[in-house]
């Protein structure tokens, strides 16, 4: 059976004599058939012999797709005997190929005015309508077909889908009843007919004509789903429920059964039966790993709603990976469940698992690099990364990952070729600008700090507003004594972004002491431990130089003492707690 909106046309060369009929050249249009008729001589022997050569030149062109001079052959075949009428068609059809459906109408009516009985010239003139969305006239020229040759079922199936393009529902339903009377239950006519009498609220007849398909083919489980699929999306559940488990009778494994009991016993509040059927669809191993999959979407998309029920994804994904244990996307959903739930330990060894199925899925690798990065296992992240990169060399999220962790190791010049890499890879300006940034600190940690100073500049022109380049970049300047008056305006600025961040504090307040504004610097020092400050090493060290120069010298020594309990990396801390004085960097 064919698609509803498909006409099927044949190709044949009538090469007998000319027909009786109104004169019309191949432009003529269709107002020409008021015309009288006059009766026109048989063509003479030699004459018939021109037009069959001139239909063979036309049908050569053709194998060739010489369209020009196909187009040609038939119209000299018209010049010699207009009435022609397989000519018009074979026109026709070759204005359908060219997409020139105007000249290809102006052929097909005259095919029809000259042949009104061929039924291959009246499916190419519906053809036509149907192209340029005549949908009445491509109906008209249906409902002659049907009346005409009534044997073909293509024609009903073609005039039902006009009505129902046209919105005539009723008329549809009709020519559709006038299909099953001669040619017998249909499935594509079914489905058809129920989805208009859903358009018309008829929703009874529309189960009513589904049921037919199940009374037909007794047994066949499709046709009772979707009879069941009617009720369960009208909220008839008990009926629903009825087929469903007539359709398990039969096909115990059926999934589609399975899932729709599971949706209707959590709708029922049976929230234990319904986990119960959907560990039996994830047991089965017939039931295709997508549907499953499909089933533990809605976890990973609505965590925080999910969450309470976070053991029963649990469940369903342990039973996946050992119900589909060479599927990579089984174990991949897997880790996702357990990251959503912060349990790395778990998520990973998932991760990695799906990985060794299958390397071709680059979010799994990028999980894994998060779980690295988060677990600051430097050496497994630089490792992944360099394996990452032999299967996506263009990403530059990987090449981020591979600079930190090299910069972590102390690896400062591979972490200069990392983001310079990713740098000429990244999509988007701000991008850009956090590869620049951290080219930055490399370069500043290479004490190449012309090179610094120029990818912190460059990162600032793409995102002037990215508060941690404007904070790093003025405390280096700051550490080395230049360009101060830029980096507290900088400093400032990231203040301004960020007000309440203690790195940013402690940063402002070491410019101002740089610039031997030891009151300010105290005053800004003392924001940053309200703040927060009072945890780092770093910022009661700062603080306690501060004091010392503000000639708090017992004072000082007491925070210093305070910056070595919290672990400062500082190299001068024991110095200056030995020697109770400041000492410089």
């Amino acid at each position: 059976m064919q698609s509803i909106n498909k006409v099927v046309f044949l190709s044949l060369i009538l090469l007998t004599s000319c027909k009786a009929g109104q004169k019309a050249t191949a432009d003529s249009r269709p107002a020409d058939k008021k015309k009288s008729q006059q009766a026109i001589a048989p063509l003479d022997k030699e004459t018939q012999a021109k037009v069959t050569r001139l239909f063979f030149d036309a049908e050569k062109a053709k194998v060739v797709e010489d369209w020009d001079g196909a187009v040609k052959s038939y119209n000299d075949v018209l010049t010699i005997d207009p009435n022609n009428a397989d000519a018009h068609f074979q026109l026709a059809k070759v204005f359908m190929t060219l997409k020139k459906t105007a000249q290809a109408e102006t052929e097909a009516f005259t095919s029809v005015r000259l042949d009104p009985g061929n039924k291959w010239y009246l499916e190419v003139l519906a053809n036509v309508y149907m192209e340029e969305g005549k949908l009445k006239e491509a109906t008209e020229t249906f409902k002659v077909l049907v009346d005409k040759f009534p044997g073909n079922p293509d024609y009903y199936l073609n005039l039902g889908f006009l009505y129902d393009k046209g919105k005539q529902y009723e008329n549809a339903i009709k020519i559709y009843d006038l299909f099953q009377k001669n040619f017998g239950i249909d499935e594509t006519v079914v489905e058809a007919k129920k989805m208009l009498y859903l358009q018309l609220n008829r929703f009874n007849d529309a189960v009513n004509e589904v049921h037919k398909l199940s009374e037909a083919f007794p047994g066949e489980t499709e046709y009772m789903l979707s009879e069941a699929e009617l009720y369960k999306a009208n909220k008839i559940k008990d009926k629903a429920i009825d087929i469903y488990k007539k359709v398990l009778a039969i096909e115990p494994d059926n999934a589609r059964a399975l899932l729709a009991l599971s949706e209707l016993g959590l709708q029922s509040g049976n929230s234990k039966e319904s986990l119960d059927d959907l560990k039996k669809i994830f047991a089965n191993p017939k039931v295709d790993i997508d549907t499953k999959v499909k089933i533990l979407l809605p976890y990973l998309q609505f965590w925080d709603i999910k969450k309470d029920h976070k053991q029963d994804a649990f469940d369903l994904a342990e039973i996946l990976t050992k119900t589909n244990p060479d599927q990579a996307k089984a174990w991949a959903v897997k880790g996702d469940l357990y990251y959503l739930d912060s349990q790395n330990d778990k998520a990973l060894p998932a991760y990695l698992q799906s990985l060794a199925l299958n390397k071709d899925v680059f979010t799994v690798w990028q999980q894994v690099l998060y779980i690295y990065n988060s677990n600051k296992d430097w050496d497994n992240l630089e490792k992944t990364c360099a394996d990452a990169i032999e299967y996506f060399p263009n990403q530059a999220l990987v090449y981020l990952f591979k600079g930190g962790a090299e910069m972590q190791k102390k690896e400062y010049e591979k972490a200069v070729k990392s983001y310079a890499k990713g740098e000429r890879m990244a999509a988007d300006d701000k991008v850009k600008a956090q590869f620049l940034a951290n080219l930055g600190d490399a370069y500043h940690s290479l004490n190449k700090n012309d090179e610094s100073d120029s990818s912190y500049d460059h990162a600032l022109k793409l995102d002037p507003e990215n508060a941690f380049v404007l904070n790093n970049y003025s405390y280096y300047l700051s550490e080395r004594k230049v360009n101060l008056e830029k980096a507290k305006e900088m400093s400032a600025y990231s203040n301004k972004l960020e007000p309440d961040n203690t790195s940013f504090l402690d940063t402002y307040a070491w410019i101002l002491f740089q610039m031997n504004d030891f009151t300010g610097a105290k005053e800004w020092q003392d924001k940053a431990i309200k703040a927060g400050g009072d945890k780092s090493g770093t910022i009661l060290e700062h603080y306690g130089d501060i004091l010392f120069k503000l000639g708090k010298k017992d004072d000082a020594i007491e925070y210093w003492k305070k910056a070595k309990d919290l672990g400062t990396d500082s190299g001068t801390i024991d110095r200056k707690i030995s020697e109770q004085k400041y000492i410089e960097q």
